[in-house]
């Protein structure tokens, strides 16, 4: 720090971490909805000015995450059922013209893109159900390998967006939901919702790699209402999981095999 003003490089990295650490807090249900997060007392845990901890809340409220309060401060906003079944469904409607779109439009090396971004979602989902069967699911790894799903995801869902050339279809789909949301939503995916993920999303790329849009949007459409259940776990008015039967739970492990290039029961 300079004087006293601090280096442009220290107020975004004091901004950065309290953009993440109150995103780690919202997304992994340590805030809950309406809760209040209080400018001063974070600054003081994180040992910043208010401003980094003002901004990160002005950012995480433009993702709706949070929403700001005047004279009280940023207060954590709900996910209900109803706001994922919303969300999920508009999204099926417009990713499903993006696939569409990018399945008439999209070049070779686009495709490629496609098929390596499909892989390296596999491999983080992988990992992560490797770290779960080892009963190290809620260990620091894990929440890396959520991260990594999630990044990964965005990665191949944005890439099938460039793929359809369609800019205005990007800016609607970014003001549906933030991709901290959609990282909330995997913290809740079962081995069962990553394996049909993978699956999903060798379909989408099979689609627009053959040309075939009417395959692309579908696949794409299923992909996403497929989504929307699990989701629904991670609504802040979710009912209480039930119990499942043994039979379901063996159809649930059936499915984890499935993969890449592999045909669905």
């Amino acid at each position: 720090m300079t004087g006293t003003h601090p280096h442009p490089d220290e107020e975004a990295g004091a901004r950065s971490t309290a953009y993440r650490r109150i995103r780690e807090d919202i997304v992994g249900g340590v805030l809950a909805p309406g809760w209040w997060v209080r400018e001063g007392a974070l600054a003081e845990q994180l040992g910043v000015s208010r401003t980094p901890v003002r901004e990160a809340l002005n950012a995480l409220a433009a993702e709706g995450l949070v929403e700001i309060v005047r004279h009280r401060g940023a207060r954590v906003l709900p996910w209900t059922m109803r706001d994922v079944d919303e969300v999920y469904s508009i999204r099926a409607v417009l990713e499903g013209e993006g696939a569409r779109l990018a399945a008439i439009r999209a070049s070779d090396e686009e495709v490629q893109g496609l098929w390596e971004s499909a892989e390296r979602f596999e491999q983080a989902a992988r990992e992560l159900v490797d770290l779960r069967a080892r009963g190290r699911g809620g260990d620091a790894a894990a929440r890396g390998a959520v991260d990594a799903v999630t990044e990964a995801n965005g990665v191949l869902h944005r890439a099938v967006l460039t793929a359809a050339g369609s800019p205005r279809l990007t800016v609607l789909l970014r003001s549906l939901s933030s991709e901290a949301r959609i990282g909330q939503v995997f913290h809740h995916y079962t081995d069962a919702d990553l394996t049909r993920s993978m699956v999903g999303h060798h379909d989408i790329v099979l689609g627009i790699e053959r040309h075939d849009a009417p395959l692309a949007e579908s696949a794409m459409r299923s992909h996403i209402l497929a989504a929307r259940h699990a989701a629904a776990r991670s609504a802040s008015d979710a009912p209480a999981p039930s119990t499942r039967g043994t039979a379901q739970i063996d159809r649930d492990r059936a499915r984890e095999g499935w993969g890449r290039g592999q045909g669905v029961p």
